[in-house]
């Protein structure tokens, strides 16, 4: 059985999967929810700036900042601010209309809580600048795996191949120099045998070689030569050649 696992197409190759494009009534509904919104909040956050001491020349500014901090979370997509950026927007509401039917009073707590919104969101507004300019390294696409186990035993485990779809090999083309071919050594001549040197001693003298000149032939050749290989050589090629043991002594 193969198992093969084709390479993912060029669209599912990126780190994080694509989501679904926004449609333009969705889009149009966005805008028109935040651009409403803030309207309707603008005036209430106007009249909480007048009611804890800030000059009504810059009390306006407090809508603005607040508003800022919203459409930069929601820009960035970053859950966290969009929750902290609403909540502030919802307690200043909150706070305005609590101090316009004087249910409440402007307290330290309050003065101090709207003192420090345009401090916190200059802070949030520009973290949220460095998110979006912050670049991610897109991941190299994962191996892909190759299995097979056709024609594997059951004793044995199958072969797994990593195969890198985006690694494509390089064709090279190496040029090698080849030199001449040594010429062959020549053959050393065939070594003689003791019986052959021996037979050569029988027309070189003339006669039935003696164990002394048989010692010296054969050590001439680089051959046994002792007194038993010498009378052992001589008695070989005289049981081939009978006539020679009858020669004369040399």
């Amino acid at each position: 059985m193969s198992v093969h696992k084709s390479p993912a197409s060029a669209k599912a190759a990126g780190p994080y999967p694509s989501p679904a494009p926004v449609s333009r009534t969705d889009k149009v509904l966005l805008l028109v929810a935040l651009i409403a919104g803030i309207a309707v909040t603008a005036a209430g956050e106007w009249e909480l700036a007048r009611q804890v001491g800030i000059s009504p020349v810059v009390a306006p500014l407090l809508a603005v900042v607040i508003d800022v901090y919203v459409i930069a979370a929601v820009r960035a997509g970053q859950g966290r601010d969009v929750a902290a950026a609403l909540a502030m927007m919802g307690g200043a509401q909150v706070a305005a209309h609590l101090l316009s039917t004087r249910h409440i009073g402007s307290s330290v707590t309050l003065v101090a809580a709207v003192s420090l919104v345009a401090p916190v969101v200059i802070w949030r507004v520009h973290a949220l600048a460095e998110i979006g300019r912050a670049v991610v390294a897109p991941r190299s696409p994962e191996p892909v795996l190759n299995v097979s186990q056709a024609g594997t035993p059951p004793w044995k485990p199958a072969v797994v191949k990593a195969v890198s779809p985006a690694l494509t090999p390089r064709q090279e083309v190496v040029t090698a120099r080849i030199g001449p071919q040594p010429e062959e050594a020549p053959q050393s001549p065939q070594k003689p045998t003791a019986d052959e040197v021996v037979r050569g001693l029988y027309d070189e003298l003339g006669g039935r070689p003696a164990t002394r000149h048989i010692r010296q032939a054969l050590a001439d050749a680089d051959l046994p030569n002792s007194d038993g290989s010498c009378r052992q050589a001589r008695l070989r090629v005289e049981q081939k050649e009978p006539d020679l043991k009858a020669l004369p002594p040399a």
